[in-house]
């Protein structure tokens, strides 16, 4: 779903049960936790679902329920059919908007944009000018503490992520690294030399929790051989790995998503896969016959970034082939496939 369609329809349902009015929350209770449900179902076979339908994700398509409504709704969808869903949605709108007008009713924001800005400056301070990759889930509303972060199922959770080390399987990383900090709790280690690896994985009280990953020795090996080669760049002075890029992405989300699932309680997130500090530079696939190399195009933004608000059934494999795709074509490159039948990374090809 689209950040964009998710504060609009909580906006415009001013956070109540379009059918009950019940207040709802993106961070409270299980009782009072707003669930974002389709109309038209999300999937052909899905309740209401056999309509012919674009984008079922999008704000037209979506209703703002509670939990036991939700449920409702979808168990015995022939009472509770398209037309008198949407009737009930855009009468519910206008209810909201008639309570605004009066005072009856007040609005809490969902929007968590300045909390991301701020994040986002924080990154790239981390990468001090070397390419870095970051995951991230974030609440729709950050308001208040979520989480005690020095909970042992917290601290737990941390010690699971694993980082790249050169072998496919990575390593977890160091608990000793393992710290409080003014957000909640961190493992970090951002080494002080440039052309190095680094990392910084944190939960926040606000249940926010990022997997960042500073690729600054990967980077300078790559381009090196790049070079030696003569292999022609097409302006860009810095090379990625695909590989690299693959694995952190893999890792990040191995770690996200049964951190979502067994420490946070919202039903919705923000996912935002962000790599950092991409000017002047190209993604290196594969080596052809010649040894040159199969490269993508230069990229000239500063930051390229994928943000979708998830539900917390989403599918990691999904996700991750998603992100992927979209770092491949800003390099001008395709992607079909996130692996093969032995747990390869398929690479990257140009179009044909």
């Amino acid at each position: 779903m689209r950040d964009k369609d998710i504060k609009i329809l909580w906006g415009r349902s001013g956070n109540r049960c379009a059918i009950c009015k019940l207040e709802l929350t993106a961070d409270g209770s299980m009782e009072t936790l707003g669930e974002m449900a389709h109309i038209v179902g999300q999937s052909q076979n899905g309740p209401r679902g056999g309509q012919d339908l674009t984008d079922r994700d999008s704000y037209d398509n979506l209703i703002l329920l509670c939990p036991t409504h939700h449920v409702e709704i979808d168990k015995d969808f022939t009472a509770w059919p398209l037309e008198r869903l949407r009737a009930i949605k855009a009468d519910h709108e206008v209810w909201v908007s008639e309570q605004l007008g009066i005072g009856g009713i007040k609005v809490s924001p969902i929007d968590n944009t300045s909390f991301l800005a701020e994040r986002e400056a924080s990154w790239i301070e981390y990468g001090r000018g070397e390419v870095g990759m970051v995951l991230s889930l974030t609440p729709l509303r950050v308001s208040s503490d979520a989480l005690n972060p020095l909970d042992k199922s917290v601290t737990d959770i941390l010690e699971q992520a694993r980082i790249p080390n050169g072998y496919p399987s990575g390593e977890q990383v160091n608990r000793y690294r393992t710290r409080p900090t003014e957000f909640g709790i961190a493992n970090q280690d951002l080494p002080a030399l440039h052309n190095s690896n680094g990392h910084s994985i944190q939960i926040f009280r606000a249940g926010h929790c990022e997997y960042f990953f500073e690729l600054g020795d990967s980077v300078n090996q790559v381009t090196g051989v790049s070079k030696e080669r003569g292999v022609d760049l097409k302006g860009a002075t810095r090379v990625l790995r695909y590989t690299d890029l693959a694995e952190i992405a893999d890792f990040g989300l191995n770690w996200l998503a049964p951190a979502w699932r067994t420490i946070l309680p919202f039903n919705y997130m923000t996912f935002c896969g962000t790599m950092i500090n991409t000017a002047s530079t190209t993604l290196y696939s594969r080596e052809d016959y010649r040894r040159q190399g199969l490269h993508g195009f230069s990229v000239n933004s500063p930051i390229l970034k994928y943000t979708e608000v998830l539900s917390k059934s989403f599918d990691k494999d999904t996700l991750l082939l998603e992100f992927l795709r979209r770092i491949a074509n800003s390099y001008g490159l395709i992607l079909f496939k996130v692996s093969n039948e032995k747990g390869e990374y398929i690479r990257p090809e140009k179009m044909r």
